[in-house]
């Protein structure tokens, strides 16, 4: 098994992506819990109207957050996911503008030009720690002035304390898919292995790195960069986060 890339990874992906999530229920269900990040601020009674969704994948959540009314950009690293997500908004009839740029290297024309950002799907931890000071700093200039940003990643605390090996396993209309993880020193491997449901023998094995990145790096970057009033969720009810238990880690801050 060769490791791909972040980039060929994800190319490769795009062409079973949406079957994975389960494109149209997760598509509800995500336009439900953005609507709750949308309303206006407690305090600054600011509305959001413009948004980055940053490695926005197939574009659910860009296509989500249109949906509710507001001014959308998806970026994305891969480019075949920027073409998937360009056919899934035109398809639900949807105006969002994609761009093939990883979070640190969209352009400065975009600065400062977004009410809120999200980016999720566990894309903070495609990104190697190398980089990762670099994007939330990019968040950052990104953001207009009292923005918003709600960014996720794993908990991969718990993830590897339990040894959690198995990710998902989904049955398609003609595959099995399930996503599971090998653990390296520094970093792990994600995979996917994908099989027909008639035919087993017929499959495909893929696999790139992610990063474990933890809950006090992104605490402690966010306060590096100024945003303000963080809360931590474990899922996108804002649920509080318990890193014993949680699965998942949402960041919710504003710009100060």
């Amino acid at each position: 098994m060769d490791r791909l890339s972040n980039k060929e990874f994800f190319n490769d992906v795009s062409q079973f992506y949406d079957e994975m999530i389960n494109f149209t229920q997760t598509l509800e269900r995500k336009t439900n819990n953005l609507k709750e990040f949308l309303s206006p601020h407690r305090v600054l009674q600011t509305n959001i109207r413009t948004a980055a969704d940053i490695g926005c994948g197939s574009g659910i959540d860009s296509i989500a957050l249109a949906s509710l009314g507001v001014d959308v950009s998806g970026f994305d690293s891969s480019k075949m996911m920027v073409k998937k997500a360009e056919e899934n908004s035109k398809r639900i009839n949807k105006k969002i503008n994609f761009y093939n740029y990883t979070a640190q290297n969209i352009p400065d024309s975009f600065n400062s030009k977004f009410d809120f950002i999200c980016s999720l799907g566990n894309t903070a931890a495609n990104i190697p720690p190398k980089d990762i000071p670099a994007t939330i700093n990019r968040f950052a200039e990104l953001l207009d002035e009292n923005g918003k940003l709600l960014f996720h990643i794993l908990n991969y605390e718990k993830i590897i304390r339990v040894n959690e090996r198995i990710v998902n396993i989904n049955k398609g209309e003609s595959d099995y898919l399930i996503r599971f993880y090998d653990f390296e020193k520094d970093f792990i491997n994600f995979n996917i292995l994908k099989f027909a449901v008639n035919n087993p023998k017929e499959r495909e094995l893929i696999s790139t790195k992610v990063y474990p990145h933890s809950l006090e790096l992104f605490l402690k970057l966010l306060e590096e960069n100024n945003f303000i009033n963080v809360e931590v969720y474990q899922d996108l009810k804002k649920t509080r986060f318990n890193s014993e238990t949680s699965n998942d880690i949402y960041f919710y801050a504003e710009k100060a």
